[in-house]
């Protein structure tokens, strides 16, 4: 792995906005809005950012068009921010128009009063909505097994949604879910032919619990426990690829996989990659016997490593926490902004390892899981904090959003 630089410590992210409908302290957008961008947007007031559409809500088009549901103390900076970190071409291109891709805009906001509110069939903390505008692409119906997985993909039972349009819902729910709010969906009909069918989603914001901290200092694995362990007691490193990463190349591919394999790039392609492998791998060990030979110490190069803790070490029942630390050239939009990302950044990936595997992804888990998620989250924040100030970078959640660590 290429070591990054060590530039300066970059500037830190803003606070976070107030919290609103249960939003929690990092829920808020940290990224600064493109003021080329926000001159476009003539019906957002610049005092307040504060915002309203041109015109009244135009009823007859919501039963067919998807919405983002806001609470009321959401601002256009929030929702533009977040727009523009998934996307270069994202902003505002006209009066309360906000593209998300090439394609698909959302129009609005448009406030809400309670009659509409009423209409719409919306939860009492909504109070502003806007609308994508985007044309439909389909595919095929949802297949049987896939049901009752993914409440967006159940709303389109008899034809999934795809391209543009799938992309939009896919960065809406992520913003409702940053933002806790929701998404009314123009969903399938009961039958074919029928009229849309309303789905009501509100992702949960409590659900994600992973972060990322992306900067461009490595810290050594003893430095990592030391620094984890100072806000996780108990810290570790697990430096055993194996427990680590798992089986790596053709190892970690079954026979049906790689027969697959074969078929689709040939026996020789696959033959002399392996032979390559091996070339390598043998190079290495000879280096390694040439420096025993000599007496010269040998410098142990590895791409990454995991230094493990308890989320409370007096309650097993919470599950573990693993950081993993690998060099990487990937990064979200919102951090290739950084000055000192431009080549190859250090990711410290923390994870929450749940007892029931299940409760990591899902939005429906027990009582007790809720507890353990919660002392996760709070822990997971603790150590992306001290990581990030350590190694000068930023985290991001699940949706590749700058979180603002407090």
């Amino acid at each position: 792995m290429t070591s990054p630089s060590t530039p300066s410590t970059p500037s830190p992210p803003p606070a976070s906005p107030g919290a609103g409908r249960g939003r929690r302290s990092r829920a808020a957008a940290s990224i600064s809005v493109s003021p080329s961008t926000r001159h476009l947007a003539t019906s957002l007031p610049t005092g307040t950012m504060t915002f309203s559409a041109v015109g009244a809500l135009p009823v007859g088009r919501v039963d067919t068009h998807h919405l983002l549901v806001l609470a009321e103390d959401v601002t256009a900076d929030e929702v533009e921010a977040l727009a523009l970190s998934q996307d270069l071409q994202s902003g505002w291109v006209g009066a309360s128009r906000l593209q998300l891709l090439p394609g698909a805009e959302l129009q609005g906001p448009w406030h809400l009063d309670g009659e509409l509110r009423t209409l719409l069939g919306l939860p009492r903390w909504a109070a502003q909505v806007m609308m994508l505008e985007c044309e439909p692409t389909r595919t095929g119906p949802l297949p049987p097994a896939l049901k009752g997985i993914d409440p967006v993909s159940d709303a389109f039972p008899l034809a999934q949604p795809a391209g543009p349009e799938l992309i939009a819902l896919t960065r809406l729910r992520a913003i409702a879910r940053r933002l806790a709010g929701a998404l009314r969906l123009a969903g399938d009909p009961e039958v074919r032919g029928g009229a849309p069918r309303t789905v009501l989603i509100a992702p949960d914001p409590e659900m994600s619990t992973s972060l990322t901290v992306y900067a461009p200092v490595w810290i050594a694995p003893d430095a990592s426990a030391d620094l984890v362990g100072s806000v996780a007691p108990g810290a570790h490193v697990r430096m055993d690829a194996a427990q680590l990463f798992g089986a790596g190349g053709l190892e970690a591919v079954g026979q049906e996989a790689l027969e697959r394999l074969v078929a689709e790039i040939g026996e020789d392609v696959l033959d002399e990659a392996w032979r390559r492998a091996e070339r390598q791998r043998r190079e290495a060990g000879e280096r390694e016997d040439r420096a025993l030979a000599l007496g010269e110490p040998i410098e142990e190069m590895r791409d990454g490593y995991s230094v493990v803790a308890d989320v409370d070490p007096d309650n097993a029942g919470r599950g573990t926490i693993e950081v993993r630390v690998l060099g990487t050239e990937d990064m979200p939009l919102a951090v290739r902004g950084e000055a000192w990302a431009s080549g190859g950044v250090v990711a410290y990936g923390i994870v929450w390892h749940p007892v029931d595997p299940a409760d990591a992804r899902n939005e429906t888990i027990s009582r007790v899981g809720r507890r353990a998620r919660s002392a996760a989250r709070v822990r997971i924040e603790q150590i992306a904090r001290t990581l990030a100030g350590a190694a000068r970078g930023v985290a991001v959640d699940d949706d590749g959003f700058l979180v603002a660590l407090e």
